[in-house]
């Protein structure tokens, strides 16, 4: 048998008398090996599939008649009577966690992170190696390095880093007890050197005024302040005696222009505000005012404080401290009233050690939590926080943290995260 057709091999089977019974039967099969039984049923079933496809059609056909009917309503009633239509409710936000991108390396121990206010330079502090400030483009790329004036690396240890409207680095450092201005690229301005005395200040009232261009440094482990008028020899005065102890540790610049300062000086932590100036060049501290003493204290009740880390503001105005040893969030209402504390505890979302914080344009409030070894967001648009979600975990491979210190989000929902014992500074995407 070939291509499926019997053949005949003589003219009795070609007419079929060789059968039994002398009954001439005559078998065809199809070119693909069907019966016509099968090629019968075949075409029922094409048949019916036809019937089902035309009924869809059918169906989606009535349904956007409806829709063109309901539409032309709406249309001929604005027409007899132009009012606001229904209100369409659209989805709410829906809020998921972000994922790893790439890391920068090239920072040893990195404890702060910032941005530029265009988003293009990165700011981060180390506190191991050379505990240097370094400045990196957002892909990672090294652009400088800076330090404090006149300190090697065992006198000094930035921490926390803010940067105002202008450009201007504000860095606290531990070991100087003092908070630094520098300009954008790194050149160093001005110390604030207890809360209610500037460098600056000290050395204008020690010599009379000072000169434009003029030059002057502290080393609290040094015994003067070195200072240079402009166009003239390098000379030493006597340093400052009567200092307000303090620690300035996390640092937050408002809307308003407004610097909030968290203060771990033993028994005594607290927050500071001080306002700046709005002049785009600070050559001194003398615009910067201390707008009143401080609000919290040492403890654990509510409104206190152990170890206060980072400060963040919603866009209500509301005040968030990253209450570090007390495991919790304390917020505050602008006037410096305290509210409430939350995310203590053993809760979904409850903190272990909260570090630096960041409150984006969505009021999501980001914690780095440094013994969770995640980072948590909450919700804080409403009037009381939402736990969102949680992402990372312990590890040394990408997208885990060892011991996360610090996060800054950029405008585009990029998120920059200080992976302190891994050496690198992790970015983050939505």
């Amino acid at each position: 048998m070939e291509s499926g057709v019997l053949k005949p091999t003589s003219e009795e089977d070609l007419h079929g008398t060789d059968f039994a019974d002398g009954q001439a039967i005559q078998a065809t099969v199809g070119m693909d090996g069907l019966t016509s039984d099968d090629m019968e049923e075949l075409t029922q079933e094409a048949e019916g599939d036809e019937r089902k496809r035309r009924r869809r059609l059918l169906a989606l056909l009535i349904f956007l008649l409806l829709l063109l009917l309901a539409f032309s309503s709406l249309f001929c009633r604005y027409l007899q009577q132009p009012t606001p239509l229904p209100e369409i409710i659209l989805p709410s936000t829906v809020h998921y966690p972000p994922h790893y991108l790439f890391s920068i390396y090239g920072v040893d121990k990195p404890v702060g992170v910032t941005l530029s206010p265009e988003g293009d330079r990165l700011y981060v502090a180390e506190t191991g190696g050379e505990r240097m400030i370094r400045i990196f483009d957002t892909e990672g790329a090294p652009i400088a390095m800076f330090a404090p004036p006149r300190t090697r690396p065992g006198e000094r240890s930035p921490v926390y880093l803010e940067t105002d409207k202008d450009g201007r680095i504000f860095v606290t450092d531990r070991l100087q007890h003092a908070i630094y201005i520098f300009g954008s690229d790194g050149s160093y301005l001005d110390m604030l050197i207890s809360p209610d005395l500037s460098l600056s200040s000290y050395v204008d009232d020690r010599v009379g005024g000072l000169l434009l261009g003029s030059t002057y440094v502290y080393n609290i482990f040094q015994d003067n302040v070195y200072y240079q008028p402009f166009g003239q020899e390098e000379t030493t005065l006597p340093a400052p005696d009567k200092m307000i102890k303090w620690a300035p540790l996390g640092l937050h610049i408002d809307e308003e222009n407004n610097l909030f300062v968290t203060d771990v000086t033993e028994g005594k932590n607290r927050v500071l505000e001080f306002s700046l100036p709005d002049e785009p060049i600070l050559v001194s501290w003398e615009g910067i005012q201390l707008l009143q003493s401080d609000f919290g204290k040492s403890g654990q009740s509510r409104g206190q404080f152990l170890f206060p880390n980072d400060v963040a503001a919603d866009s209500q105005g509301r005040i968030y401290i990253s209450d570090g040893n007390n495991g919790r969030i304390s917020v505050w209402d602008k006037d410096k009233n305290f509210l409430f504390n939350f995310s203590g505890g053993t809760a979904e979302g409850a903190l272990s050690l909260p570090r630096g914080i960041f409150i984006d344009h969505l009021d999501r409030l980001f914690v780095v939590d440094a013994v969770g070894q995640d980072v948590k967001v909450y919700d804080v648009s409403g009037q009381e926080p939402a736990f969102l979600y949680a992402f990372g975990d312990w590890g040394i491979d990408d997208g885990l943290f060892n011991y996360p210190n610090d996060i800054v989000v950029a405008k585009d929902g990029l998120l920059y995260i200080v992976d302190r014992e891994n050496n690198r500074i992790q970015v983050w995407s939505y």
